[in-house]
């Protein structure tokens, strides 16, 4: 490589690392209370369900197919609303999506909080579950792209630590003295402090060069970057390439969706996705009170808040873990530990009681570490970073699609198998997980958004094989 490349790299590098922290950090903050509201729809059915079938007020015990539907209704929601609104991040961008999620979210369980028959609560665990959609296509690339280039990955942990939060909130309220309903307007609030604070928070400077809005981009540019003007012009330039395809493009539209710079990292994300749902994680979320009762745990609610709180405590950890480690080691390590973690899980019940209760426990406490480090959060650091903005709605739609149609099998089909076959079932489908990522995906850590979308560019050779 040339003294020149070297040069500009470097300087490069010193500009990533004197951007500032703090204006982005307080606009993610406050957009990540999407975050919880995900936490929170996630897990909500597993307390909810507990108190209609401990004699709630209006509704009936539901059946076994109801339980199950309510469980997985969101989720199934979410997959739909992703792949219909796909469009609506790239023409709306990113924080007016953001506060249409936040106003659904905040409909749909003030709906819930006063459903009087299964039809209302049935409406308003789907009008959440499209807000949940929204989120989904939305907060992970907003949070990305106002985030400092070397803090990426610590800014993207922010949404898992939120939905861990969210995770976290609704079990403690569970084990608290009041019921759903009232944990539904609790959870209303949250969507309306949501709105206000992305109300007042700027659109990302990615989306807003992608339109040629430039002026607007360079405003908010000012704003993060607190008036470094070579800090604005460098990320400014920066953008530039990026969203006008950089030196690999070949006519004026960028980045065809079926080129193989769009279809790599999509198929890639697609399979990462999928095997994020089959770590079994949400069945575990919404079904925890059960889950937590048919292997033998004493108290399931307490545990279910346990679990929840350990998540919460350890996806901190994530936050470091995925800028100086890397997502793909992470990825890697971690699935072999949870399919480990599972195997166990579904053998404790052939032990004797005490011992059957400290195996399990020790499985769960592996099982939570290593989701909380690596598969939780980084699937969605990925989805910040990895697609070109041309395609980042649409990609974005498809692989959240996926997340969400595995995210309802796995969470809807519980009811219909024995706990122990799942966790083996789920543990053989992490140890392919680990081989998949081993294998197919790059390293993206201390990479800008221009550097990645490069990763899967066609070499000179195809370029010229093409021509």
């Amino acid at each position: 490589m040339p003294a020149s490349s070297f040069t500009s790299q470097s300087i490069m590098m010193d500009s990533y690392e004197s951007q500032p922290v703090g204006p982005a950090l307080r606009y993610a903050l406050g957009a990540s209370l999407s975050g919880t509201l995900m936490g929170v729809t996630i897990a909500f059915s597993a307390s909810a369900l507990d108190d209609i079938n401990n004699n709630d007020f209006y509704l009936d015990p539901p059946s076994s197919l109801k339980a199950s539907w309510f469980s997985s209704l969101a989720a199934l929601c979410a997959g739909i609303a992703g792949v219909i609104f796909s469009r609506i991040v790239n023409v709306g961008g990113k924080k007016h999506t953001l506060m249409a999620s936040a106003l659904l979210n905040t409909a749909g369980y003030l709906l819930m909080a006063y459903s009087k028959n299964y039809d209302l609560l049935f409406a308003g665990r789907a009008v959440s579950g499209i807000g949940l959609g929204l989120t989904c296509l939305s907060l992970s690339p907003y949070i990305s792209e106002l985030a400092p280039t070397v803090h990426r990955g610590k800014f993207a942990s922010i949404m898992q630590l939120q939905v861990q939060f969210g995770i976290l909130l609704i079990n403690a309220l569970g084990i608290s003295p009041l019921r759903f309903r009232w944990n539904a307007v609790i959870c209303a609030v949250i969507g309306v402090i949501n709105l206000a604070c992305v109300a007042v928070s700027p659109e990302t400077p990615r989306w807003l060069v992608s339109k040629n809005r430039m002026s607007e981009a360079r405003q908010t540019l000012i704003d993060l970057m607190e008036d470094d003007m070579s800090l604005v012009n460098d990320e400014i330039e920066v953008l530039r390439r990026c969203t006008e395809g950089g030196p690999t493009k070949n006519d004026d539209t960028g980045i065809r969706f079926f080129s193989r710079q769009n279809l790599k990292p999509l198929i890639i994300m697609a399979f990462i996705m999928t095997f994020q749902q089959l770590s079994a994680i949400n069945m575990i979320m919404a079904h925890s009170n059960d889950i937590f009762k048919t292997i033998g745990l004493p108290d399931p609610r307490m545990w279910s808040a346990a679990v929840s709180g350990g998540f919460f405590v350890f996806t901190f950890g994530s936050a470091s873990l995925t800028d100086k480690t890397g997502r793909k080691k992470l990825l890697v390590i971690f699935a072999v530990l949870i399919a480990l973690s599972l195997f166990v899980l579904s053998l404790g019940s052939l032990l004797k009681q005490q011992l059957h209760i400290a195996v399990d426990s020790v499985a769960l406490s592996c099982y939570v570490i290593s989701f909380s480090l690596a598969w939780g959060n980084v699937p969605w650091v990925l989805c910040g970073e990895i697609f070109s903005v041309e395609q980042q709605g649409r990609d974005i739609a498809i692989v959240s699609g996926i997340n969400w149609a595995f995210n309802f099998l796995t969470v809807f089909t519980y009811t219909f198998l024995e706990t122990q076959y799942l966790f083996i079932i789920y543990g053989i489908c992490m140890i392919i997980a680990a081989v998949y990522v081993l294998m197919f995906l790059p390293e993206t850590n201390g990479l800008n958004l221009y550097e990645i979308n490069e990763l899967f560019a066609p070499s000179p050779n195809q370029v010229r094989a093409t021509e």
